[in-house]
């Protein structure tokens, strides 16, 4: 069996264990089950499953940390977008702020709910981002624990043999599609669309996660570091969870959420622009690792 037939069978395995674990989710609470979270967990084990099978080892994934400095756009990206989306809503008369986590009075920020270190004190702009972006890091370390669980199977166990099949540009597009329609289950749902649950499973989060993997996928391509991609998920979930949720929407959660899609799209497209410009090849990326 040849590599690009061991993945596709790894994703049939994928599917039809992750759509019957949905099915699971749905009779035990939805959205509101306590069983969720093991869901995130799925690709990696069915990938390690694979693997062990296989005889193909776990180094080629990547565990080093040799490009660190990655973590800059493994923080600064999320935040920049999930900051960007807010105050377009806001300005455009989409949403009202409720304030309740952090808010901007007389130069200074009063901290709410939002958990900080070194402290949740009023305090100066400048340590109020020092101290975002360092309890965001924190917590991203600690949320990776799940998201590590999607990354594996999307970014360490399948990503590399479709770009070795379709190319760099087309295998991006169809991992992304392929990760929307894992998600399709809950998507029917109300996950993310609870308004528009039909068009918010088969069609805007499809579009979502292949931007969304564009920008995984290059950090990955880039870092050689799988805990890259699973750092900035954790991150994406964090802020978005922290910072939405104080955003009271006038009409709805669509305008928010096509708001989000439209900033990672610009993303993607620079992600996308970079790679082609100076695309490196599958050797180069395994020799970083």
């Amino acid at each position: 069996m040849n590599a690009i037939a061991h993945h596709w069978r790894y994703l049939g395995v994928l599917f039809l264990l992750s759509y019957g674990f949905q099915l699971v989710l749905h009779l035990t609470g939805g959205l509101d089950s306590g069983l969720f979270p093991v869901l995130m967990l799925l690709p990696a084990l069915v990938a390690i499953a694979f693997r062990v099978r296989a005889k193909e080892g776990f180094g080629s994934i990547g565990w080093g940390l040799r490009r660190w400095w990655y973590l800059i756009p493994v923080l600064v990206v999320p935040v920049i977008v999930i900051l960007g989306v807010a105050a377009l809503c806001l300005m455009l008369g989409w949403a009202t702020w409720a304030g309740k986590v952090f808010q901007f009075r007389d130069g200074m920020v009063e901290v709410g709910k939002l958990p900080l270190w070194p402290g949740s004190h009023t305090q100066g702009v400048a340590l109020f981002s020092i101290s975002f972006l360092v309890s965001l890091l924190i917590q991203s370390a600690l949320g990776c624990v799940v998201t590590l669980g999607e990354e594996i199977g999307w970014r360490g166990h399948v990503q590399e043999p479709l770009l070795r099949s379709f190319g760099l540009n087309r295998g991006l597009v169809l991992l992304g599609i392929i990760w929307g329609l894992w998600h399709l289950p809950i998507g029917l749902m109300g996950w993310n669309f609870p308004d528009h649950p039909v068009v918010g499973a088969l069609v805007l989060t499809p579009i979502s996660t292949v931007f969304m993997g564009a920008f995984l996928g290059w950090l990955y391509l880039r870092s050689g570091s799988i805990w890259m991609p699973a750092m900035a998920h954790a991150a994406m979930n964090l802020t978005a969870g922290v910072l939405f949720m104080e955003m009271d929407m006038r009409h709805g959660d669509l305008p928010l959420q096509l708001a989000w899609i439209a900033a990672w799209g610009v993303v993607a497209a620079l992600c996308f622009v970079s790679l082609n410009r100076t695309e490196p090849t599958l050797r180069q990326v395994a020799t970083r690792r």
